[in-house]
């Protein structure tokens, strides 16, 4: 092997430990940003849905518990 190979073989192991470190924290920040994704969908997901009023829903609504409907 001459030295070129070698400095060759030497860079190539270089890249593949520098792409394993980069592939490693690209991993645990999509890791961080699925938990924080999930943490505010669950968050999202606990806040009461609070229907608008109906003026005209309550009206029946009111009418039928007055006559007894309800």
């Amino acid at each position: 092997m001459t030295d070129e190979d070698t400095a060759r073989a030497r860079a190539r192991e270089h890249d593949d430990a520098n792409t394993a470190a980069a592939s490693a924290a690209l991993a645990k920040r999509n890791a961080a940003l699925s938990a924080a994704i999930e943490a505010a969908l669950r968050a999202y997901d606990a806040v009461p849905i609070v229907r608008a009023s109906d003026p005209r829903a309550d009206a029946r609504a009111a009418l039928a518990k007055a006559t007894g409907d309800a």
